[in-house]
């Protein structure tokens, strides 16, 4: 499996991002077709790759869609607030000098109380992760981190405001130690905090979340931040237990200790782009370059012509086992399409300064 160069990069992050889009605007009644046209995580996710992948060409071919999209849904389609719901603010941020008539603002204000002062919290503190439809109170996930914790430290950057650093550091120290399992080396799907045990198993997309949101949060905090150093170890050793987990075909399976899951695309992107942004970074040794390579070799090899990203499951909340986690489907899922234009987008970053070698993965 060739690692794809810069040409190739290019080619599949703009035709997945131009598919990405082609698919929010399309609302399909199929199956998952209200993941493309609700104001959800899902979608907030895909859109997160977009914008990077209109980063990488440099003019921002696709911010007129981006904004056509959102303002068509702010007023009349928005449902709640919530963790969840959240995640559409990491493409306000980067939309926000086009908000001619100022209607982002108020969106900004009550999602920065919510996260700050409203959201409910666990008995340990922690962010409630809160969702759409359902109440799952007294739980914490590890899709927090990408759902709400990146952008409390996005804001905190742009504003120049401590509250916003200090809460997602914090939540992010707290997120890291209920959720991972130091015999196993790996971190839960989620954790309930009144029961006070692990809930579902070691998740794949889970774990991506952690690996990604980990580096793109500490990339924000401040260097004196207290927890960086037990926070980068957790996140050595969980590495560290990836590289024992990676299948020969460089991808991950949907649950990442049982090997009669499924391999699965979406947690491979995520992880791939954790670590390739880990290693550019300094956060995550280099020694686990190749180990990366291969993993986004393997999802450049699961996008098909028209830049649908294949082998992704579908949305899945905490189950009780791993069979359960075995039965999601595979779906074309906004999130799956987000996770690959961030894991695209990263190892483009590589190549252009020579960092990521063009070699045949095993």
């Amino acid at each position: 499996m060739a690692e794809p160069n810069i040409p190739e990069l290019q080619l599949l992050l703009s035709r997945t991002a131009e598919r990405t889009l082609a698919l929010s605007h399309t609302f399909s009644d199929e199956p998952g077709g209200i993941r493309w046209r609700r104001w959800d995580w899902s979608i907030g996710v895909a859109f997160y790759g977009v914008v990077k992948a209109g980063e990488a060409a440099g003019d921002a071919p696709y911010d007129l869609m981006l904004k056509g999209w959102i303002d068509g849904r702010m007023k009349t389609h928005f449902e709640k607030v919530c963790v969840n719901s959240n995640s559409l603010l990491l493409t306000l941020l980067h939309l926000r000098d086009q908000d001619d008539e100022g209607q982002y603002a108020s969106f900004f204000q009550t999602f920065d109380d919510y996260l700050l002062n409203s959201g409910p919290r666990t008995d340990s503190g922690a962010l409630e992760h809160t969702v759409l439809d359902n109440d799952w109170s007294d739980q914490v996930w590890a899709d927090t981190l990408f759902m709400s914790l990146l952008y409390m430290a996005q804001r905190g950057t742009l504003l120049n405001d401590e509250r916003f650093r200090l809460e997602a550091g914090r939540q992010l120290a707290l997120h890291c130690k209920l959720l991972y399992d130091p015999d196993e080396k790996l971190f839960y799907h989620g954790w309930n905090d009144k029961q006070k045990k692990w809930i579902g198993v070691h998740w794949g997309r889970g774990n991506a979340w952690m690996t990604a949101g980990i580096v793109d949060i500490l990339e924000l905090l401040p260097s004196e931040f207290a927890d960086r150093e037990s926070i980068l170890e957790t996140l050595h050793a969980q590495v560290k237990r990836l590289a024992e987990l990676q299948e020969d075909s460089g991808l991950w399976r949907t649950v990442l200790n049982r090997k009669d899951t499924y391999t699965e695309t979406s947690a491979t992107a995520g992880i791939a782009y954790g670590l390739l942004k880990g290693i550019r970074l300094g956060f995550i040794s280099e020694q686990y370059r190749e180990m990366a390579e291969r993993a986004l070799a393997a999802v450049a090899a699961s996008i098909d012509e028209e830049g649908n990203v294949t082998g992704g499951s579908s949305g899945t909340p905490v189950k009780a086992d791993a069979e359960a986690y075995n039965q999601i489907p595979y779906e074309i899922t906004p999130f799956t399409q987000g996770l690959a234009l961030l894991a695209l987008y990263e190892g483009l970053q590589h190549n252009r300064k020579g960092s990521v070698s063009i070699h045949e993965a095993v």
